[in-house]
């Protein structure tokens, strides 16, 4: 056995992630629309099955460790979030209440931007959540849809933009 190749090694098979629990007091909190008028809440199964898979993760690091951003550039690693965090934001950005728009975080100080979409982080996950297909690629598709200029304008004929982080 070896310790996490990404994380600085305190001793033997201990690492250190601290870098990574920092980051994620950064993540804007959970804010819940108000309830409907006869005081209830109401959710898609769909939309709750989604955000639930998310919250299966372990915290292991192991898609950290094998995330080539990470552990192959280090000029990267302060930019770069890596997938732990992202399904963390993932999971807060997909739930049916949420309210808080977090694509301009995600973008500039998460730098989603930065992934390439290799999937390893998917592969060695055990927990079998999705990272890749599930997280990462639909945040990065609300990402684009902001320089989308059809999409601009429906939202400035709407209205309907989330309340910002």
């Amino acid at each position: 056995m070896a310790p996490i190749r990404t994380f600085p090694i305190i001793r033997d098979l201990v690492t250190d992630v601290a870098r990574i629990s920092g980051r994620a007091s950064c993540v804007p909190p959970l804010r819940r629309k108000p309830p409907d008028r006869d005081g209830q809440r109401r959710m898609m199964r769909e939309d709750v099955d989604r955000a639930q898979e998310f919250r299966k993760c372990i915290e292991c690091f192991l898609c950290q460790d094998v995330c080539h951003v990470i552990r192959d550039h280090d000029e990267h690693k302060p930019a770069f979030a890596g997938p732990r965090f992202f399904i963390k934001v993932a999971g807060l950005d997909m739930h049916p209440l949420d309210t808080v728009d977090r694509t301009e975080f995600v973008r500039s100080q998460a730098g989603i931007g930065l992934c390439n979409i290799t999937k390893c982080c998917t592969e060695v996950c055990p927990e079998h959540i999705h990272i890749t297909d599930n997280g990462i690629i639909p945040m990065k598709e609300r990402m684009a849809d902001n320089f989308d200029p059809i999409v601009w304008l429906l939202r400035k004929f709407r209205g309907g933009r989330k309340e910002p982080a």
